[in-house]
């Protein structure tokens, strides 16, 4: 069996370069093809698309593409895919989106979405797999910020970095050496949240609402407020990874059925 894995193929964002779960999980033989753009004479007769922020109107034509196709395809597969609709690339502060699926969904075999309480299964970012989070962070400041690499935060006095590049330990030491986390990237709360620390999200895009552990989420000039109401998720990590092994055997079990 070929097993063709689409998503963000992008090694300048952290996130989407270690969000595909063929990274934590074994797989029959397999290749990755970008989402940007999909050329269905690249993809074998089996998909998995995922994860990121995929359901997003930059994708949307991509994606409806992958079903239009579907009659070729043996399974199609979504594994952490997120919504991520709503979007101000200046800084803005963006409103919850509140629109539908796409419908191009129902032509997918097995759908997992980071997204928590909506209609599909939730499955977080496989990247919770990644043994790095099994190790000790120390503590070296109360509060930190980790802003997209587009998007800063306009925040001033607080140590910072940003999501460019795949250095994933060098995140999550950064993450892990503060109490409190600011952050308006996806995968910064994320990941700060499966370490433990307490998270504020500026949400300058709509996804930043979809979180099972959810963030404090506040207006920039409304931070230092927020900071005080943030919790932490001790058994985040559990339940992500649980989630995952779970719907890992679902893939194991569609994949024999058909091969």
């Amino acid at each position: 069996m070929s097993l063709t894995h689409i998503f963000r193929i992008d090694p300048s964002n952290v996130g989407d370069w270690f969000c595909p779960p063929f990274r934590y999980f074994s797989f029959p033989e397999s290749y990755a093809v970008d989402i940007l753009p999909i050329n269905t004479e690249q993809i074998s007769s089996h998909v998995i698309l995922g994860g990121g922020g995929l359901i997003a109107k930059t994708f949307h034509p991509h994606l409806q593409k992958l079903a239009d196709n579907r009659a070729k395809l043996r399974s199609i597969i979504a594994w952490g895919v997120g919504e991520s609709e709503n979007i101000d690339r200046n800084g803005g502060f963006v409103l919850p989106y509140n629109g539908e699926a796409p419908s191009y969904l129902k032509e997918f075999d097995l759908v997992g979405v980071r997204d928590y309480g909506c209609n599909y299964e939730w499955v977080p970012c496989a990247s919770c797999m990644h043994p790095y989070f099994d190790e000790d962070y120390a503590i070296e400041f109360p509060i930190c910020i980790y802003e997209h690499k587009r998007i800063p935060i306009p925040i001033d006095g607080i140590p910072r970095i940003s999501n460019s590049g795949c250095d994933l330990k060098r995140v999550l030491a950064f993450l892990g050496s503060a109490e409190v986390v600011i952050t308006n990237s996806y995968h910064g709360a994320y990941w700060a949240t499966l370490l433990g620390r307490r998270v504020v999200a500026i949400p300058n895009m709509s996804k930043m609402y979809n979180m099972k552990h959810q963030p404090v989420i506040c207006r920039v000039e409304k931070w230092k407020n927020a900071v005080d109401h943030a919790i932490n998720y001790p058994s985040a990590l559990t339940e992500c990874r649980r989630a995952n092994l779970a719907f890992y055997s679902k893939v194991q079990k569609l994949h024999s059925s058909i091969s």
